[in-house]
């Protein structure tokens, strides 16, 4: 599957993903990355939340062999970029 440019991040790896809606709110997302080569949905994700500031809060977690998951970042922007991420269902790209 293709997946629109503005979805696509590199991993630490250096493979390309793309960051695929999971779920939204007023203020938060949450957001999966696939493997783009394999098509396949990885064990890690994000959640962002925006705060009344309009900061964004970060937390990058992945899922441990064990089953648990582990938050491995948690940044706040105070200058937030925004994110493309791909929305399957509307087939469109939500920024946040």
């Amino acid at each position: 599957m293709g997946y629109p440019d503005e979805t696509i991040a590199v991993g630490a790896k250096g493979k390309k993903e793309a960051r695929v809606l999971e779920s939204k709110g007023k203020d938060f997302v949450v957001y999966r990355y696939v493997d783009i080569a394999a098509d396949k949905p990885l064990d890690k994700y994000s959640v962002l939340l925006r705060k009344e500031k309009g900061e964004i809060e970060h937390l990058f977690i992945i899922r441990l062999q064990t089953g648990k998951e582990l938050v491995v970042k948690h940044d706040t922007e105070k200058s937030p970029q925004k994110r493309g991420i791909y929305d399957k269902k509307g087939d469109k790209v939500l920024y946040f």
